[in-house]
């Protein structure tokens, strides 16, 4: 079976198929457990795909490209050679902003212990490639070698002990809060201040970095930087210059954004900007 229709098939029917580890078996009780199921995708163009909830945890990884992974909760971007841990039973949506070769992997609940409900950006080390690669093209029916089991055992692992990159622009479901964050976020402004949005929203300071802060997680200092970081992302990975996209976040060089960049990602603008463009 393509291993591409396995993945979008609902979890009964995927489990249906007896997917299992190689050199496991059947038992009295049924079928062993689900396995980890790794494909690859390749899209020639920008691309936005449908919502979709998985009943397992998902991992998308683009080693070349950006992307974005949105849900009601707020939106998550990667930077390329990063990925994006999506919860189980989250409904997300992903998002390209050019040519990508794609790397999802769908992960049972038992092969990971619980997180929480938020997605989060993590770093991709050379083992999760290599091991997401060697994944990618095992057989589903279960037949291959013991090396094979060794890979989706250790995979898993290994993308639990990533490390988590502070990137991300959560959502608030506050009324006063989430019209604004999301035009915010359409275009926003590095300089912002607290005052001005207090001010607008007839609170004070004190009192709306309280309500910020609660109902987002983060300051709101940290929220303006988020948004603005995936902002150039998503332009510099559609092939917008660093300048230009600097002046449309507000910055009056683009020292400033490259900086920002190189802080929340420790990738370096000029590295990230022609990966992707490959």
């Amino acid at each position: 079976m393509d291993r591409s229709l396995a993945m979008s098939m609902p979890l009964p029917e995927r489990q249906a198929l007896s997917i299992l580890r190689p050199g496991q078996g059947v038992d009295a009780d049924g079928p062993a457990k689900l396995t980890v199921i790794v494909a690859a995708e390749t899209h020639a163009s920008a691309w936005s795909g449908l919502e979709q909830v998985q009943p397992e945890y998902d991992m998308l990884y683009a080693a070349c490209s950006v992307l974005s992974v949105g849900t009601s909760g707020g939106r998550w971007v990667a930077p390329a050679g990063c990925g994006i841990f999506v919860p189980a039973g989250v409904a997300h949506r992903l998002a390209l902003p050019s040519e990508a070769s794609v790397t999802c992997a769908l992960i049972p609940r038992h092969d990971i212990e619980e997180v929480d409900r938020l997605c989060k950006v993590i770093r991709i080390s050379d083992l999760v490639r290599e091991l997401l690669d060697a994944a990618a093209n095992l057989p589903l029916d279960g037949s291959g070698e013991r090396r094979d089991r060794l890979v989706l055992d250790l995979l898993p692992v290994e993308i639990s002990r990533s490390a988590t990159l502070p990137i991300g622009l959560p959502i608030p479901a506050d009324p006063l809060l989430v019209r604004r964050c999301m035009d915010f976020a359409a275009v926003p402004q590095a300089g912002m201040s607290i005052d001005r949005w207090a001010a607008e929203l007839s609170m004070s300071r004190r009192k709306f970095t309280s309500l910020f802060r609660r109902k987002t997680g983060i300051s709101f200092k940290a929220w303006v930087r988020q948004a603005c970081f995936a902002f150039a992302m998503m332009r510099l990975a559609r092939g917008d210059g660093i300048g230009a996209v600097a002046a449309r976040c507000g910055y009056a060089s683009p020292a400033g954004l490259s900086a920002l960049i190189k802080r929340l990602s420790g990738t370096a603008t000029w590295r990230m900007a022609s990966t992707s463009a490959r």
